[in-house]
Order: C-alpha cells, then structure tokens, then sequence
C-alpha cells in the first residue's frame, strides 16, 4: 500500500494514518500486546501493593494512578510512570518501522521489524527521556509549552527508526521538519492523541462508574490493568501511524521525497 504521493492536510494525513493502521492492525496489535501486556501484569502487580486512589487521564489517553503520599505509593507512582514509558517507547519504535513498511509498500516480516526497533532501543528510550523532560518543562513554564515540545519532537523516534540518527542528531532533524509547518503538525498531534484519549477515557468512566457501585479496590486494580492493556493496545499503533504518515508528509512537503520513494521503489 503506497498512499498517493503528495502533501497532504490534517483530515488527508489522518485518513492516511487509519488505512495504515487498518492495513496492518493484525501485525500491530500483535507486537503491541507482546510487550504491553507482560508489563501491564507487572504493574497491576505493583499496584495491588499499593491501592491507587484514583486515575488521572492523560492527553494520550494513559491513565496514571493517584496516590496519598507516603513512600509505598510513591514508589508504585514512578514505577508505573517510568515501565509506562519505557513500554510506550519500544511500542513506537516497533510500529513506526512496520508503519513505514505498509506506507511503502515494503513487506518485511514482524520479527525483522521488531529486531530493528530493539537494535535502535536505547537511542528511542533517550529520544522519549528528554522528549518527556521537554514537555515538563514546557508544563512547568506556560502549561501549553508541552504542546510545542510534542509538535517539534514528534518526528525524532522514526527519524531514530528510518534515518538510523543518533539522540541529538534526530531531535535536530525533528524541529528542521516540523518548525515550518508548526500549526499543521499540532494539529494533527493533538488530533490523534485525543482520538486515543477517548477511547481510554470510555473505558475508565465505565471503570469508575462500576468502583461507584461498590467494588473492592483490589478489582478496581485489576479491572484497571485490564483497561489500560486494551486501550494501550489499541490506540499506540494508531498514534504512531499517524505520526509516520506525518513524518513522510513533512519530507514530502520540504524535500520532495516523493520522487525518492518512486526511485526506491
């Protein structure tokens, strides 16, 4: 499957992004339940030692647990958070390059696609780190800063993934592709990243509706464990192939990648 290859707009690039998804959602859901559903048992695990009070739900639609705050539940927090990220960075790297793959009408197995994301492992887990540390920031300074940290940075893991940069080097290449086209790319982030957030704000709403009627905190846990490895499952494959589609456009738009893609091809 090789899209039409041009420029596109947000609704074009998300169109683009669920015919990617749909084209490999076997292979995609797959890789993703294969890392995220041991993590997720590991975690639930963790919890049950600390009963969370609460869920808060993120723009990406990952649902972090609320503590009160004493040193157990405290730990159970950063493990929660750092597994999370570690789990939705090599979820990213593997399906951006089996993304890549359908966009370009390349047709490589799982397992190879699979064992290029873990060679490429720590410069997408330290791409993802300062990446993470620059939305903080952002956070921390004007609230909405982290937004601009996810439009420049959103292209730095399949430059990592396709263009084999290092941490630094790829970062760089995501802001010379995106600052040009900075409310383009927002938009299409904040787009996706609310389609997932939906979807995991569904499945919690129902969560807590059922804790409203008198669950045990213990299967409020576990039912979260639940929620959190379909929503993960679900919805990380689609954000990255939303992002690849957004990558390809960007070099599209700027280098006339088209005409290599052709060549390759």
């Amino acid at each position: 499957m090789i899209p039409e290859l041009r420029p596109r707009g947000i609704g074009e690039i998300l169109d683009a992004a669920v015919s990617l998804y749909r084209a490999r959602f076997g292979l995609l859901v797959r890789y993703a339940a294969i890392v995220i559903i041991p993590v997720q048992l590991l975690l639930t695990i963790v919890l049950l030692s600390a009963q969370p009070d609460n869920y808060n739900i993120s723009l990406s639609g990952n649902a972090t647990p609320q503590f009160d705050t004493s040193r157990a539940q405290l730990a159970a927090t950063i493990i929660v958070l750092v597994a999370g990220w570690l789990t939705h960075a090599f979820v990213a790297a593997v399906t951006t390059r089996i993304v890549a793959n359908a966009y370009i009408g390349y047709d490589e197995e799982g397992p190879q696609a699979a064992r290029t994301a873990a060679r490429r492992f720590l410069p997408v887990v330290a791409v993802a780190f300062l990446v993470g540390v620059c939305e903080l920031f952002g956070l921390l300074l004007c609230g909405v800063g982290t937004f601009a940290a996810q439009a420049l940075f959103v292209a730095a893991i399949p430059v990592v993934i396709l263009e084999r940069r290092r941490v630094f080097a790829a970062m760089s290449r995501s802001i010379e592709l995106t600052r040009s086209h900075f409310w383009h790319v927002l938009g299409v982030v904040l787009t996706a990243s609310l389609l997932g957030a939906l979807l995991n704000s569904a499945l919690v709403t129902a969560l807590r509706f059922w804790a409203a009627r008198g669950a045990s905190s213990t299967g409020l846990v576990v039912a979260q464990g639940g929620v959190n490895i379909i929503a993960s499952v679900l919805t990380t494959p689609f954000v990255a192939a939303a992002t690849v589609a957004l990558y390809f456009d960007l070099r599209m738009s700027d280098e006339a990648f088209d005409v290599q893609m052709a060549i390759a091809r």
